[in-house]
């Protein structure tokens, strides 16, 4: 049980790191400001999306649509 609870853990760090990489890289944010959107969307679900391109595009799109909506907001 804690064998299984510590690679899901170890499992999920990875997959925070490799996600800020991602999105350092295709849209240009900082490292620190892409952990502070990872965190806020794994505290905000209940439960893991099915597939690692599924969560990096489902952060993607808020980033996406929070940017949209301050630049209509100021507009």
């Amino acid at each position: 049980m804690v064998r299984d609870q510590k690679r899901s853990l170890a499992a999920l760090i990875l997959v925070r790191e490799k996600l800020a990489i991602d999105l350092c890289n295709e849209i240009y944010m900082r490292k620190e400001e892409a952990y502070e959107i990872i965190d806020f969307a794994f505290q905000l679900s209940d439960k893991l999306p099915e597939t690692y391109d599924q969560l990096k595009s489902d952060i993607k799109s808020y980033i996406i649509i929070n940017m949209l909506s301050l630049v209509t907001k100021f507009h």
